[in-house]
């Protein structure tokens, strides 16, 4: 399937003037090509559908205009796209804006509390758009409730965004709520607001006042509020129907967020977008392919392209691309692994008797698209984490303790729980409560005060107020442990202290954690057992080995597992299929396919009847019944999935 889609307005168009119009274009849309149409919805503070939202708080039934009257324009545009087997997606053009000028329209003169203050404390206005104050929650849920009244009304298939939605001018975010919201955060005011940059600047132009740390923190925390609302606006749409796709379509990152505060980068990397189409609105190809060249190099991974749909610009005042710019963009976005584009916008194909209509139909859009497969789309996203409803912490008493709403959650350890949203992990305290903001690609428990954390395939270690204490240098880690911990240097692991000085070199092929004074590396495909100096306390003659627990250790030797002692003896045979580490005097082991519990004299204390079983922890021990051992995409790793879970008490 690729998404072929157009964006459909109300300035310069009469698609939306009469059904015969709307009929006539979702036809000719049909057989061009295109499977999916985004008609705007709402702009100029009124909508392009009967809104009972609009009615109710300002008596704005749908847009003035006897082209409106009786008519839903809406509904008959789902109706007649329908018959041709295209997706509605409506297309919430003004967002956060209230109106273009009449000093903020019927809006801002009924809710005076509700527009956007800049710098100067007065009404904020940018180009003649006057804005509201995307910040604040009361602006927040009346723009989700037009959302939610159209996908709750309408049958679509999900709904958009724009540059002017999760959007704020960044001279704006000056009203008194806001100031005293960030004060009592951070104990200052907000610095005056930078010269806004140009669209030409390059992203990484040097710029002292944009450098300034605080106005740093100003936009990273408005930024922040924008984005968490992006979070609980997704969830509430899918709550309405978990097929609905979220689709924005922002300014390109990170112009966007400099100056719209637009984290879009945030957006893709907590998953809060199931489609994304970046305005790449050049005018020469050479100019679109270099910026999409920098998203992909910059802001998307391998595993989120499935997300990028570019926007592509073909009319904007007097300019119309030409159809060789049009058969390029479309072409290269193929080349690179794209599956489609959204133009701007519909009429553009209708001039000089549609001859880019024509390029298209007769060229990259003769081959049939495909349906527009929600289900499709949102299997590379995250909606089916967040529609089986979320993770609760229990204490040993089963009562609950905290309820996390993530993609994915971690047991505590040392009071800190790594949880993850989209692709990004982050910390939560035992109040459920971030330490920080979700930024790294993989983060392991804390351990000794410090945890190991991972950002663009570099690892280093923070504190437990989420402080760089080891900077981003290693190919790869392992945890602290007695102090000291396992990197890897180019092709070779060695250990460092907390000061990240090396007190083993980088010898060994592999290497694990230091337990009870002892820990296990590899040479030459075997394993044995170093001291703190480095010095070799148990013979490399192992086809793998863990950490010691217990005075144990558990190994393998001929595709069986058991377990040696201190001096490298074999206490344990070898005999099982799988096994785990020994605590509590206990340890999880494996025969037949059925996990049970043995004792240090390798006996089943627990008898093998479960189908996964971890180490015993304060007693008790997780354990799983009726589920399988499967390979997690998400996660990269393997992980059991299925089946019920429960605790069993230690005998």
């Amino acid at each position: 399937m690729e998404i072929r889609g157009i964006w459909i307005t109300t300035t310069a168009s009469q698609v939306l003037n009469s059904r015969q119009n709307i009929a006539e274009a979702m036809n000719f849309l049909a057989e061009t090509g295109f499977n999916v149409v985004f008609p705007v919805v709402w702009n100029n503070g009124s909508t392009n559908y009967r809104s009972q939202v609009m009615k109710e708080k300002f008596g704005i039934e749908i847009k003035p205009g006897k082209q409106f009257q009786d008519r839903d324009p809406l509904k008959e545009l789902i109706e007649e796209a329908k018959k041709v087997d295209i997706a509605v997606i409506p297309w919430f053009e003004y967002g956060f804006m209230s109106s273009y000028g009449e000093k903020g329209g019927k809006i801002i003169e009924d809710k005076p509390k509700w527009p956007a203050i800049d710098y100067a404390r007065t009404n904020l206005s940018l180009n003649g758009y006057y804005w509201l104050n995307s910040l604040d929650s009361e602006v927040q849920d009346f723009v989700l409730s037009l959302f939610l009244e159209v996908v709750t009304k309408y049958e679509v298939a999900g709904i958009q965004g724009d540059d002017h939605f999760l959007a704020l001018p960044m001279e704006g975010g000056y009203d008194d709520k806001t100031l005293k919201r960030y004060q009592d955060e951070f104990n200052q005011q907000p610095p005056k607001p930078p010269e806004r940059r140009n669209p030409q600047d390059p992203p990484d132009r040097p710029d002292p006042q944009w450098q300034n740390p605080q106005w740093k923190q100003w936009a990273r925390w408005r930024a922040d509020i924008i984005s968490n609302f992006l979070n609980r606006f997704y969830r509430q749409i899918i709550n309405i129907n978990p097929e609905l796709i979220i689709s924005m379509s922002p300014t390109i990152y990170p112009w966007g967020y400099d100056n719209y505060l637009q984290d879009s980068q945030t957006w893709v990397d907590q998953g809060l977008v199931d489609l994304i189409h970046p305005q790449l609105y050049y005018k020469e190809f050479e100019l679109y392919k270099k910026d999409l060249d920098r998203l992909l190099a910059n802001q998307f991974a391998k595993q989120q392209l499935p997300h990028l749909i570019p926007g592509v610009l073909l009319k904007k005042d007097t300019y119309r691309i030409n159809p060789e710019h049009l058969v390029q963009a479309i072409n290269y976005n193929r080349s690179v692994g794209l599956q489609g584009e959204v133009l701007f916008f519909y009429e553009a194909l209708r001039e000089d008797n549609n001859a880019l209509a024509n390029t298209l139909k007769s060229g990259i859009y003769s081959t049939p698209a495909g349906r527009f497969e929600q289900k499709e789309i949102k299997k590379y996203g995250f909606t089916h984490r967040r529609t089986n409803g979320n993770f609760t912490y229990i204490n040993t008493s089963q009562e609950i303790s905290i309820k996390a709403q993530f993609d994915w959650v971690e047991p505590f350890s040392e009071g800190m729980a790594a949880v993850k949203m989209g692709y990004k992990w982050g910390y939560i305290d035992k109040t459920g409560k971030l330490i920080a903001r979700l930024q790294f690609d993989t983060a392991e428990p804390f351990s000794e005060g410090l945890a190991l954390v991972k950002i663009n395939n570099k690892y280093g270690y923070i504190d437990k107020t989420a402080k760089l204490i080891i900077a981003f240098q290693f190919d790869d880690a392992k945890s602290f442990s007695s102090g000291m911990a396992a990197v890897k240097i180019a092709d070779k692991w060695g250990y460092i202290d907390k000061k990240s000085k090396i007190m083993i070199p980088a010898q060994f092929d592999d290497a694990k954690s230091f337990a009870e004074d002892l820990a296990a590396v590899e040479i030459a495909n075997k394993w044995g057992c170093i001291d703190k100096m480095g010095q070799t306390k148990i013979k490399f003659e192992f086809d793998d080995a863990a950490i010691f627990s217990g005075g144990l250790a558990l190994v393998k030797l001929a595709n069986k597992f058991g377990y040696i002692n201190k001096e490298g003896n074999l206490i344990i045979e070898p005999q099982f299929d799988e096994a785990d580490i020994f605590s509590e005097g206990l340890a999880p082991a494996q025969m037949g396919g059925k996990w049970g519990y043995i004792n240090q004299f390798g006996e089943f204390v627990i008898p093998p009847d479960l189908d996964f079983a971890k180490p015993f922890s304060e007693g008790i021990a997780l354990v799983n019944v009726g589920g399988e051992l499967k390979q997690d995409k998400e996660q990269g790793k393997a992980y059991f999935m299925g089946g019920k879970w429960g605790y069993i008490c230690k005998p």
